[in-house]
């Protein structure tokens, strides 16, 4: 069974070979401890991991040695994990949106890192395409206070951007399925911390869950398999998440008091479950028998029939011990083959 079979069973909640496993993002220099090469199509081969996460390239324009601008004319400061931070936004009143132009999703730059991931890779290996649904890219645009701003005080411009967004984000999965037949897509904006959500339940169902609804129906309409991606503390739109038709939720956050076993109970017959080995506290501090624990703990409590993607918490970022991502990776293999499986 291949790696990619092997991650559609468990989308499909169906038992395969083992419980498979991917990260949003690998750390370089965790890539290099462990391969000798900060590659990461190298490294899903060498450490057998069952698929990789790519995300649309935009060039960047460097301002100093630190910052630049990127194609959505964001200004950026270089980090040490996966992604910049957003240090200006490029819309400074979201009433004015109409004014802002967005990047061309046809330009011939735009898919690169996926086509060569697909090249690569596409036979074997789960391709994930990251996109985004209803708050993410505002945010990024017009900046994290004014986006919550606006959503108390500018919704009808706050919704006409929205619509811009989730059509320009749609259009780039319908190239990617047209050109290169990717059919999983990752959301992954975050809208909760450890407490709950970032705003209240009240609006986001009254304001926000219908244009959810509106984007997970348009990528399930292309014909892809969604996987919604949110940190934090979402007992509150779990449900809704799983009733639009999201077909993965990912993490089932341990640092905001969500358990894998109680979702995997109330839900596991109606989503595949991502995650969950602890990236803030196991995987960085923890000995290397505590993460196969973990690991071990897991599979037990929500492989059980499929519908299991092991992961960490949410990424194999620079703090992670490339021993303890070495031992999940081996205890993954010792403990997650389904009984039956050749």
């Amino acid at each position: 069974m291949t790696s990619r079979d092997r991650v559609v069973r468990a989308l499909k909640r169906q038992e395969a070979d083992r419980v498979p496993t991917f990260e949003w993002a690998i750390d370089r220099k965790v890539c290099r401890a462990l391969t000798g090469s900060e590659d990461i199509l190298k490294a899903i081969e060498m450490l057998d991991v069952d698929g990789i996460v790519v995300r649309a390239d935009y060039s960047k324009q460097r301002i100093d040695a630190e910052n630049y601008l990127d194609e959505w004319g964001c200004r950026r400061k270089v980090s040490c994990e996966s992604i910049d931070v957003i240090v200006e936004s490029p819309i400074l009143d979201i009433r004015q949106h109409a004014n802002y132009r967005f990047p061309d999703p046809h330009a011939p730059h735009r898919l690169a890192s996926l086509e060569k991931a697909v090249g690569s890779l596409g036979r074997s290996k789960a391709i994930v395409f990251n996109l985004r649904d209803v708050f993410s890219d505002i945010r990024d645009l017009v900046g994290y206070e004014n986006a919550l701003i606006a959503l108390l005080t500018e919704q009808q411009a706050y919704a006409q951007l929205l619509e811009r967004v989730i059509e320009y984000n749609l259009t780039l999965a319908r190239i990617a399925r047209e050109r290169f037949d990717v059919n999983i897509v990752a959301t992954t904006d975050d809208i909760a911390d450890s407490r709950g959500l970032i705003f209240s339940p009240q609006l986001y169902f009254s304001f926000l869950a219908p244009r959810m609804a509106q984007v997970i129906r348009g990528y399930k309409d292309l014909g892809y398999s969604c996987i919604k991606h949110c940190d934090g503390n979402v007992k509150d739109v779990l449900g809704h998440w799983i009733d639009i038709g999201v077909d993965c939720i990912d993490p089932i956050d341990p640092g905001g008091g969500m358990d894998i076993a109680e979702v995997k109970k109330q839900y596991g017959s109606r989503v595949c479950l991502k995650g969950n080995i602890n990236c803030q506290t196991t995987l960085v501090s923890g000995s290397e028998q505590e993460v196969t624990a973990e690991v071990k703990r897991c599979i037990e409590q929500a492989g059980a029939g499929g519908g299991l993607i092991l992961s960490s918490s949410n990424t194999i970022h620079s703090g992670v011990k490339p021993q303890n991502y070495r031992a999940m990776l081996a205890a993954l293999h010792r403990y997650g083959v389904y009984k039956g499986s050749s």
